[in-house]
């Protein structure tokens, strides 16, 4: 068990303390809004502090000096590098997280270092969430595409259309119909709820089915995704904001980008930052313009300004005039539960960033989180230690480990060689092994089954 300090009680700050404590971690929660603790206290087994975080005498009273580390998730940047910094030099708290917005203190040419605010790990939302959109883009037909291992891994989720060639049909019949593609079904949603992938489960139209493979696997993808597109080229994106100009940046010298920002003085500001990308100033929402712009031949429309109910609104106007696909993000889940069939990915900025946060805060061992999107569903790549006589995985095959359904091993990584899991691989020292977790309560199992005796060290 650890203790953590949770600074900002906003929609990350209070999932990432509720998912923390229900790992059984110790979690004080600082905010200067008492509304907001009150709503958190009602809702979880937490600590609140009313307060500043960046105050010394705040973080004393948060007991700061005896954590294990500091979680600055507030809506400010500045109060995030400064508390991350009282709670170093002060307090001396071994591992301090800093969530960052700004673009400004990301740029490596500005010479930003994070060590001047005594930042062990910063998260960005803004570049978590362009790969994450570069991500889909770069795999037509897929609603999230997330890799592990620097890449050698990669993880693709896409919906059964009634015409393609799972429609109907049993896993174990799949390599019947792409007999060169060696890729492994991790996960299966059938109207938002898990089913356990087994060589009799028939696939039906609209199941969300998670593939997993390596990069020259996916490329045999499209046939079985029935995409519309068999490769993205004109980008539209909405919104010239720190998501939509870190975007642009990112694309424009992939795609063919357009970005349409309404406000002129930030229109103007963007296309200086950019080369090849053109900056329409205009409202994003409006039908002739849209028109006027040939939506119609628009490969991906990217709604990702500051306001959900704009994004939405010029999603779904973009998909009625033809654009091809169309991605939003959208901050409210009760908006995202009322139009994800609407608009054909909408994306949670809070499920990117918990991710990334997640695979910080948790063990050492762990590299990377992603949520699949559906319930408390993640996927982790975690590094095994030990020898025979000091894990509890260590010249073992899957079969051994007796894991529930709910407990999925893709893959392995070994010396830079991808093997995919079945029952009888065995598990060697070293290995970065790709384990999917379905509910929140397997997540205590994962760590304990991937730590090591004390005698290993």
């Amino acid at each position: 068990m650890k203790k953590i300090i949770v600074f900002g009680g906003g929609s990350v700050g209070a999932s990432v303390a509720k998912i923390l404590s229900d790992d059984g971690n110790d979690i004080t929660l600082v905010d200067y809004n008492k509304d907001v603790l009150a709503g958190l206290q009602e809702k979880m087994d937490i600590r609140t502090v009313h307060g500043l975080a960046s105050y010394p005498s705040i973080q004393k009273a948060a007991d700061v000096e005896n954590c294990d580390m500091v979680i600055a998730v507030t809506g400010s940047d500045e109060v995030n590098m400064c508390a991350c910094h009282v709670a170093k030099t002060i307090f001396n708290v071994p591992k301090r997280i800093a969530r960052l917005r700004a673009n400004e203190y990301l740029r490596v040419e500005d010479n930003f270092d994070k060590k001047f605010f005594s930042i062990n790990e910063v998260i960005s939302p803004n570049i978590l969430l362009t790969e994450y959109v570069k991500n889909i883009l770069d795999h037509p037909g897929a609603f999230q595409a997330f890799d592990f291992a620097s890449g050698l891994v990669q993880v693709l989720a896409a919906t059964v259309v009634p015409d393609g060639p799972l429609a109907g049909k049993k896993l174990s019949e799949f390599r019947n119909h792409m007999p060169n593609v060696d890729v492994k079904v991790v996960a299966i949603f059938r109207n938002k709820k898990s089913i356990v992938p087994k060589g009799d489960t028939v696939i039906l139209p609209g199941d969300a089915v998670f593939f997993l493979g390596t990069e020259d696997n996916m490329r045999f993808m499209s046939e079985l995704r029935k995409s519309t597109i068999e490769k993205a080229n004109n980008v539209m994106i909405a919104g010239g904001g720190r998501v939509g100009s870190a975007l642009a940046k990112r694309l424009e010298s992939i795609y063919s980008i357009k970005l349409v920002e309404k406000n002129k003085h930030i229109a103007k500001e963007v296309s200086q930052q950019l080369s090849s990308c053109v900056v329409l100033n205009n409202d994003i929402a409006e039908e002739n313009f849209l028109k006027n712009e040939s939506i119609e031949k628009v490969d991906y429309f990217c709604a990702v300004t500051n306001d959900d109910q704009m994004n939405i609104l010029s999603a779904k106007l973009a998909k009625d005039m033809g654009a091809k696909k169309t991605i939003a993000i959208v901050n409210k889940s009760s908006y995202r539960d009322l139009v994800f069939k609407e608009i054909d990915i909408v994306i949670s900025p809070e499920d990117v960033t918990i991710g990334s946060l997640l695979a910080s805060v948790r063990s050492s061992d762990i590299v990377r989180v992603h949520h699949l999107g559906f319930g408390d569903a993640e996927a982790m790549e975690i590094i095994v230690h030990g020898d025979s006589n000091t894990s509890k995985l260590v010249g073992k095959n899957i079969l051994d480990l007796d894991l529930p359904d709910t407990i999925i091993i893709g893959a392995l990584v070994r010396d830079g060689t991808v093997i995919l899991a079945n029952k009888k691989t065995v598990i060697n020292s070293g290995d970065n092994i790709i384990i999917f977790a379905i509910t929140k309560k397997d997540i205590p199992k994962i760590e304990k089954m991937f730590q090591v005796s004390v005698g290993y060290f």
